[in-house]
């Protein structure tokens, strides 16, 4: 799997965004022009942008089209990606097979939370510590993984978020039941977690940030 990162805060220069702008499809200006804030035009021209690079590293020429679940995918292509942002940056992960991703910042979280949507041991790991940002942490790497695998099975937040088990007591996460499935998991900005739900025959890992 390749995963690739933008920084959208270069976007915030006016000039900068205006000629990035033009590089992006119509489909993707006219979803932009319709965004009434400017972190989510920001992300969303971030997102048609790793979408670009993405066509030209794998000379992808195909539609890009939207499955009923509202998963992008590109038409009669052998590629599968999957795409998420939050805060600064936009995350992109790409592999020959199914893949999810989700990208989340850290921030507060109240116990009322996790409770509605994590089951008991998953609430019982973010508060093993009583520090605060340990339990923002680790409630962010259990809702990211929950989200990527979501993406990754392309049924949204259709599927309830306690309906299945993320285990953490491990070296390496895993979702219980689902041996099939390999989770990656990382940190960027010290602030931002990111979790992939790949297919275990995707043992390769890579990343990169796009720059512009």
């Amino acid at each position: 799997m390749d995963v690739y990162f933008f920084n959208i805060t270069v976007l915030r220069n006016r000039d900068v965004f205006n000629e990035k702008l033009k590089e992006v499809s119509e489909s993707r200006i006219k979803k932009i022009k319709k965004l009434k804030n400017t972190d989510d035009r920001l992300r969303s021209l971030g997102a048609g942008l790793l979408m670009n690079f993405v066509r030209k590293q794998y000379h992808v020429k195909e539609e890009l089209r939207m499955d009923k679940f509202g998963k992008p995918f590109f038409v009669n292509s052998k590629i599968h990606f999957n795409i998420s942002h939050s805060g600064n940056f936009v995350v992109m992960a790409v592999s020959d097979w199914n893949i999810g991703i989700d990208v989340q910042r850290m921030k507060l979280v109240r116990n009322r939370v996790a409770e509605k949507n994590f089951l008991p041991r998953e609430c019982e790991y973010i508060n093993e510590l009583e520090d605060d940002q340990v339990k923002q942490q680790r409630f962010c790497e259990i809702w990211t993984i929950k989200e990527a695998y979501l993406k990754n099975q392309g049924i949204g937040l259709r599927k309830p978020l306690n309906s299945f088990e993320v285990d953490l007591s491990e070296e390496v996460p895993k979702i219980v039941d689902h041996d099939e499935l390999r989770v990656v998991q990382f940190k960027m900005d010290t602030r931002y977690v990111v979790a992939v739900c790949a297919d275990q025959r995707d043992t390769e890992f890579r990343i990169e940030e796009i720059v512009v």
